[in-house]
């Protein structure tokens, strides 16, 4: 992918706001850096990798809640259609932010950065046990072990189980 394209879908990730200060923004690089992390250990196409990464929540910016994966895939691949990416790769960025079929390396690898970004995010953290789960400790006990669960890489477990076990004694 070339530079003049980065930037586009960062843009456009940048205009999908959903949530107050630059949260989102934040989740979405640091999502798209572990992404690229792991994607230079375990392979995958990083185009793919890449912008599922800086794309997986915009659908956040019309419903925040669950089912916002179907409406981020059809941004997405709106989007991507107009600035005329690859149609071959469009079509998996749009399985890996579905978040329904994780068999292809690129799913796999998003939605462990994802889950990795809540483990690592203080801010982003605060922001959604407050927000989402209403600082719920079950709720977000739940929440944490079930991100963590979702890491399918050992090296990556590794980077954030440190912080996963100290979030998981606060909330204990």
């Amino acid at each position: 992918m070339d530079d003049k394209t980065r930037k586009k879908i960062e843009e456009y990730a940048k205009s999908m706001r959903w949530t107050p200060k630059d949260f989102y923004w934040k989740h979405a690089f640091m999502v798209r850096e572990f992404a690229l992390m792991i994607q230079k250990r375990v392979g995958g196409d990083k185009d793919i990798v890449e912008v599922s990464a800086l794309l997986h929540d915009i659908g956040k910016s019309k419903l925040l809640g669950p089912k916002h994966e179907e409406i981020s895939a059809k941004l997405a691949k709106e989007f991507l259609e107009q600035v005329g990416f690859d149609i071959n790769k469009i079509k998996k960025i749009v399985e890996c932010i579905e978040y329904k079929n994780f068999k292809s390396i690129e799913a796999r690898i998003l939605r462990s950065a994802d889950s990795m970004s809540l483990l690592r995010d203080k801010e982003g953290q605060n922001w959604y046990f407050k927000t989402i789960l209403k600082n719920n400790n079950e709720r977000i006990l739940k929440e944490l072990k079930k991100s963590y669960s979702e890491i399918e890489f050992d090296f990556a477990k590794k980077f954030v189980e440190e912080n996963y076990k100290k979030l998981v004694k606060k909330y204990e």
